[in-house]
């Protein structure tokens, strides 16, 4: 009886602290956008990048989806390096974007590959300091081969963004197949 009794209060009091974490709201720091560490909200994970650094990782994943090249022309570092598995596998400097989606292009032209779409899963790798980002994008890449074959490749992109004169710029940016994982 003595040990049912116990069980019962451990239970109520876990019962308790999942209601109130369930109750409480992430809240953000205002100096800086990072999410503060708050009682009952300590074990929550913010893995919701903010808005602008969702847009300039859109504009890189699906930039591919037509080998748009002015969209990813001003969002890399001075010092940017991109690796990705297209020969010659890595991009530096300003231009790196603009590079990688070239090799991409061509990559797609050599082994015929069309209509290929990027699509971003949920993201649940994400931290932030006063002006760094550390991302991971889980992404989908599709298309079609010759004789109607269905082309389809996973991975992941990790990014590191730098705040530069108020705006989110790619330091780094690394794509991870699946099969790699």
């Amino acid at each position: 009886m003595r040990n049912l009794l116990l069980i019962s209060l451990v239970f109520l009091f876990a019962s308790t602290i999942a209601i109130q974490m369930s109750d409480a709201k992430p809240t953000r720091d205002a100096a800086c956008g990072i999410p503060e560490i708050k009682r009952c909200t300590s074990f929550l994970t913010d893995t919701v990048p903010p808005a602008d650094v969702m847009d300039v990782i859109t504009a890189v994943v699906y930039s591919l989806n037509n080998f748009n090249i002015e969209a990813v022309a001003n969002l890399y570092t001075p010092n940017a390096v991109i690796a990705d598995d297209e020969p010659p596998y890595s991009w530096n400097g300003p231009t790196a974007g603009v590079q990688w989606v070239n090799a991409v292009e061509r990559a797609c032209k050599d082994n015929r590959l069309t209509k290929l779409k990027g699509s971003i899963e949920s993201v649940n790798v994400f931290q932030q300091s006063s002006d760094n980002i550390y991302l991971v994008v889980p992404v989908t890449y599709t298309g079609s081969l010759p004789g109607k074959v269905h082309f389809k490749a996973g991975g992941a992109f990790t990014f590191v963004l730098r705040l530069t004169n108020g705006k989110w710029l790619i330091k780094s940016q690394a794509w991870m197949p699946r099969k790699g994982m």
